[in-house]
C-alpha cells in the first residue's frame, strides 16, 4: 500500500469512527443534566412552562433538566447567554417571539443572530389575547371604539411593555388596518398598564387573558375582541378580531425551545421527538388552560418556516415605524 493510500484508509477510517461516535452520542443522549435558559424571571408564564417542559424531559430522560432565569434586555439576554454555550445538546434556550423576530430589529446589538445561531426545535404554545378598553370610557363594541375615536380625535391612548414589543406593534398594526385614533403610553409592566387602565389613566390595552380576564369579569374593563381564532370559552360573547377588525391580524406571540446551531442534526431530532412527547399529554393541555395559552407544537421545519417569516414582516413594520430602543 503506498503512503498515499494509506493515509486516504486512514482519514475514511477516522471519518467513519466520527459517524460512529456521533450515533453513539444520540443514541445515549441525554448523559449528563440539561440546562434549559429562559428570558423571563421565575413565576412568569413562560417560566412555568419551561420547568413543566423541563420535568417531563426529566422523567423521559431519567436525567435532570433544570431552568435557569435570565431576564433582561427583553429576553435577549438569555439568548445572548444561550448563544456561548457549546452546541451539544446540554444547553437549550426556551424563547418567545420578540427575542427571535422583534429585538434584532428594535437593538442595536442583541449580542446573537437569531437566524443563524439556534437551531429552532418546537413551538411550544402562544398566549391567548384580547383587547379591553377602561369602564371610564362609554363604549362596548369595537364598532363604538372606532365611532369615539374619530369623533374625540386626540384624547384616546393605549398601554404597551414599551417600544418594539408585541402589544406595542399589535397595537400600531389595528390602527393602521382600522382608522382607531389612539396615542402610545409605555410601561415596563403590564399589571402596572392594567392598573391605570381600570383607573382610566391609560384607556386600552392589548395583553393575555391571563391578565385582563380577572378586569374583564369584575366589571372594571370592557372586552372588545380577542385575538384567538375563535371565541373562547371563557367569553363566548366577546367577538374574535377577524369578526370586527377584519383587516387586522394580531401578532402570535409564541414561545418555543432551541438548541445551538450546530447540535449535531440526531440530538436535535431526538429533542424534537421527546419534547412533543412532553406536550401531547393531558397534563401539559391543563396547565396551558391554566395558564391562558393555545399549543401549537410546530416541529423544526415549520417551526422554522414561522421564525423566519415573522422576524421579516416584523422587521419591515418595525422599520415602518423608526422604533429604537437604544
Amino acid at each position: 500500500m503506498t503512503r498515499s493510500s494509506w493515509a486516504l484508509a486512514v482519514g475514511a477510517f477516522g471519518l467513519a469512527m466520527c459517524g460512529v461516535a456521533a450515533a453513539q452520542t444520540a443514541a445515549n443522549y441525554p448523559t449528563r443534566p440539561v440546562t434549559i435558559i429562559v428570558r423571563y424571571a421565575p413565576g412568569n408564564v413562560t417560566d412555568v412552562l419551561a420547568r413543566f417542559v423541563a420535568e417531563g424531559l426529566s422523567r423521559e430522560w431519567g436525567q435532570p433538566v433544570t431552568v435557569e432565569n435570565r431576564p433582561g434586555m427583553g429576553g435577549s439576554m438569555g439568548a445572548a447567554l444561550a448563544r456561548r454555550a457549546p452546541a451539544d445538546g446540554y444547553t437549550l434556550l426556551f424563547s418567545a417571539m420578540a427575542a427571535m423576530a422583534i429585538n434584532p430589529h428594535v437593538y442595536s446589538n442583541v449580542g446573537y443572530d437569531a437566524l443563524t445561531d439556534f437551531a429552532p426545535l418546537v413551538s411550544v404554545a402562544y398566549p391567548q389575547g384580547v383587547l379591553a378598553v377602561s369602564a371610564t370610557v362609554p363604549v362596548k363594541t369595537f364598532p363604538e371604539l372606532l365611532a369615539y375615536s374619530k369623533a374625540n380625535p386626540g384624547e384616546l391612548n393605549y398601554a404597551s411593555l414599551g417600544n418594539g414589543t408585541v402589544p406595542h406593534l399589535n397595537f400600531e398594526l389595528l390602527k393602521a388596518a382600522s382608522g382607531l385614533k389612539a396615542e402610545h403610553v409605555p410601561y415596563k409592566a403590564s399589571s402596572a398598564a392594567a392598573t391605570d387602565m381600570v383607573g382610566g389613566r391609560v384607556h386600552l390595552q392589548q395583553e393575555s387573558t391571563s391578565v385582563l380576564l380577572p378586569l374583564v369579569r369584575e366589571g372594571r374593563a370592557v372586552a372588545l375582541f380577542t385575538s384567538s381564532d375563535k371565541r373562547l370559552a371563557d367569553l363566548p360573547d366577546v367577538p374574535t378580531a377577524a369578526e370586527v377588525a377584519p383587516g387586522f391580524t394580531p401578532l402570535r406571540p409564541w414561545l418555543g425551545l432551541f438548541a445551538l446551531k450546530g447540535t449535531p442534526e440526531d440530538i436535535q431530532a431526538k429533542l424534537e421527538t421527546d419534547i412533543l412527547k412532553v406536550l401531547n399529554t393531558p397534563q401539559f393541555d391543563e396547565r396551558l388552560k391554566l395558564a391562558g395559552m393555545v399549543e401549537l407544537g410546530e416541529g423544526r421545519d415549520a417551526f422554522r418556516k414561522t421564525i423566519e417569516a415573522d422576524y421579516n414582516r416584523l422587521g419591515d413594520l418595525v422599520k415602518q415605524l423608526g422604533v429604537k430602543v437604544d
